[in-house]
């Protein structure tokens, strides 16, 4: 476990940032923001600090519905994270690993995880702004969650078996 991954984390978001890099594998590629992006991907990232999260692809799917229900978006910056020329190709690479069925079965193993998290969304004092503020980065995560009433999923929460890959 990753100490973000602690509810009362007492790591800056920006620390937990930088420990959510670290945990990637070799084989990961950490993208990062440009002048075209902004702060986008880093935008991204931060939610898997703030709710908890690793880069797995069942946690991907989890933060879908921490984010639709959790955060504050607009429809139109979303659809440019969906729209970047790396998110595709790995949205690509994803499919030929995984497969359609590869991934009904994520959603169908994780759909008991997803209605706790929507749950805790809706409970939550505020939504997290998925546009962050820059001074987020210099707060404590644990203040974070408290200032949002974020309650991130427990370890035997989040109990699910690893989808077999098809590639």
């Amino acid at each position: 476990m990753l100490e973000y991954q602690k509810q009362e984390c007492d790591l800056t978001l920006q620390e937990g940032l930088e420990r959510y890099y670290k945990s990637f594998p070799e084989s990961t590629e950490i993208l990062e923001d440009s002048k075209e992006t902004g702060t986008l991907l880093r935008d991204h990232d931060c939610t898997h600090v703030i709710f908890g999260l690793d880069i797995s692809i069942e946690q991907e799917a989890i933060l879908d519905s921490w984010v639709l229900w959790g955060s504050k978006w607009k429809l139109s910056y979303l659809l440019s994270y969906q729209n970047l020329p790396q998110l595709k190709q790995l949205y690509k690479d994803l499919y030929k690993e995984f497969g359609v069925l590869g991934f009904i079965k994520i959603y169908w193993k994780i759909g008991g995880i997803k209605r706790k998290v929507i749950y805790r969304a809706l409970r939550m004092k505020k939504k997290w702004p998925f546009k962050m503020p820059e001074d987020y980065l210099s707060m404590k995560i644990s203040d974070l969650r408290e200032m949002h009433g974020i309650k991130i999923l427990l370890p035997e929460e989040m109990q699910y078996i690893p989808v077999e890959r098809t590639a």
